[in-house]
């Protein structure tokens, strides 16, 4: 499993805040040039704006580059200053990034003050951002698959497994039946309960296992059995959930459910296919490439075409794209050292930094909370959702904990680590509405209860006395000596030994 860098000892702090200036030193410069040149208004009569048609071949496109560039490096500036902003808050990056997207939709700026849009979302650019967007995504997708240790899983003892199957089980189940209580206000027109159902039980469900690393990582637990466990777990509930989602998806586009048993069916076969037959040819091209010295633009070019050649498919297959992306990173597992990892971190890290805070802001663009504030059913239908979310999860992963022998604060403490739902709940919730599962409003309460599950995790560990200082073996009131980070040692410990002191 990657884990994420530390701070060397010793680092001054103002060094943290250098990378954030210099990024919103150049996006305020370019800004700046394109407010002279008149970028930032729409232009006259329509044209080359929404619903204005295209421009004339060659006449804009010049114009839409530049556009295009300004927003990205506005939307990289504030998304980095944002998530500068969490990490000093206690709370992951990724946080930051996520509530910066919804402060620049019409919820907050753009509602104010709605020529903001044209700086960071022009509508001229609309399509070149939609599809940067959707690029940004894939390539999440695809690092998030290449970070899944499936080893892990098999190493797993009994109490993983079980605390895997309840911390997903539980929370479905009442996302299942609390469908029947928000369908009339969260289904999109058209679908039927099956699927809406379906894709309710499995949003409530959702761990965010990229999220939950940084957060183990940054609240001391990387080396603590609770952290371990909690990783593994959230490994096993990706499996489940992709599942899920899958037969949601299948569910609504055949529109039965014996009609999606063939798209099921299909879409894991290739799955098995893909992951039996492509690791062997994978492994043996890296190979090759380290003796033929195969430069880095090659391997480049090499990972985009399989991650993007492997969405294409699963969609054409009627899953969805993200599905295709994260089969792809599993075939390309990260080990440190390696060229293609190498190539592989330097892609994932341009995208965080560039193209997926593009994804948070055109969710944050579809996201208005005015919308939801001022209708009693929809408030009604959004507290049933966060509640059901909230204790299905926590509750769901405690109780089980505690039935299979870890004590009672040491299952809390996993059932809040796996609460926390991040950037993974908000691509699950962006492929149901772009699939017709969920409507506009049902959206934006399940992006709002995504936000609030992740921030309530490091406050909720620290009442709990769980949280552990980075450095040198310090811990909290309440902690224990530090254990080897294996999965397995972590589904063999005692109890006694899960519990801190």
């Amino acid at each position: 499993m990657k884990e994420l860098p530390s701070s060397p000892a010793g680092t001054p702090a103002w060094r943290g805040i250098v990378y954030p200036l210099l990024i919103s030193a150049a996006a305020v410069g370019v800004l700046v040039a394109a407010l002279g040149l008149g970028l930032g208004v729409p232009d006259p009569g329509g044209t080359g704006g929404a619903g204005g048609g295209p421009p004339a071949p060659g006449s804009h496109a010049g114009g839409t580059v530049l556009r295009v560039v300004a927003a990205l490096a506005a939307v990289a500036a504030v998304a980095t200053a944002g998530g500068w902003l969490a990490r000093k808050l206690g709370q992951p990056p990724v946080i930051g990034e996520i509530a910066t997207g919804l402060l620049l939709g019409p919820s907050f700026l753009a509602g104010v003050f709605p020529g903001s849009t044209e700086l960071f979302h022009p509508a001229a650019a609309k399509p070149l951002l939609g599809l940067l967007a959707q690029v940004g995504l894939i390539l999440f997708m695809f690092a998030v698959g290449s970070e899944f240790d499936a080893s892990q899983l098999r190493r797993s003892g009994r109490v993983v497994v079980a605390v895997s199957q309840g911390s997903m089980i539980i929370p479905f189940v009442l996302g299942v039946l609390s469908a029947a209580l928000v369908y009339r206000e969260f289904a999109a027109g058209g679908i039927g309960f099956v699927p809406f159902a379906i894709f309710l039980g499995t949003a409530m469900s959702i761990t965010a296992f990229p999220v939950l690393a940084r957060i183990v990582q940054e609240s001391g637990l990387a080396r603590h059995p609770l952290g371990t466990m909690a990783m593994t777990c959230a490994a096993a509930c990706d499996v489940i959930a992709w599942g899920a989602l899958a037969t949601a998806m299948a569910v609504a586009t055949a529109g039965s459910v014996w009609g999606a048993g063939g798209t099921v069916l299909l879409a894991a076969a290739f799955a098995a296919f893909v992951l039996i037959a492509g690791r062997p040819l994978v492994r043996a091209a890296d190979r090759w490439a380290d003796r033929a010295r195969v430069s880095s633009a090659a391997r480049l070019l090499a990972l985009l075409l399989l991650a993007f050649s492997l969405a294409w498919v699963t969609d054409l297959i009627g899953v969805h794209s993200i599905f295709g992306a994260f089969l792809a990173g599993m075939l390309v597992p990260h080990r440190p050292g390696t060229a293609l990892t190498t190539v592989q971190t330097r892609l994932d890290s341009v995208n965080r930094r560039l193209l997926l805070p593009m994804f948070f802001v055109s969710v944050g663009m579809t996201v208005d909370l005015t919308q939801v504030t001022g209708h009693a059913g929809l408030l009604l239908a959004g507290v049933v959702a966060v509640v059901t979310a909230v204790v299905g999860k926590l509750a769901g992963t405690a109780v089980t904990a505690r039935t299979a022998g870890l004590p009672w604060r040491t299952s809390l403490g996993l059932g809040v680590l796996l609460n926390a739902r991040g950037v993974t709940e908000i691509v699950v919730l962006r492929a149901g509405l772009d699939a017709g599962l969920i409507n506009q409003n049902a959206f934006t309460v399940l992006v709002v209860m995504a936000v609030l599950t992740t921030v309530m995790t490091g406050p909720a560990l620290q009442l709990l006395k769980l949280t552990r200082r980075p450095d040198a073996g310090t811990v909290h009131e309440g902690t224990a000596p530090s254990s080897p980070p294996a999965a397995e040692s972590a589904a063999a410990t005692p109890a006694k030994e899960m519990e801190p002191a």
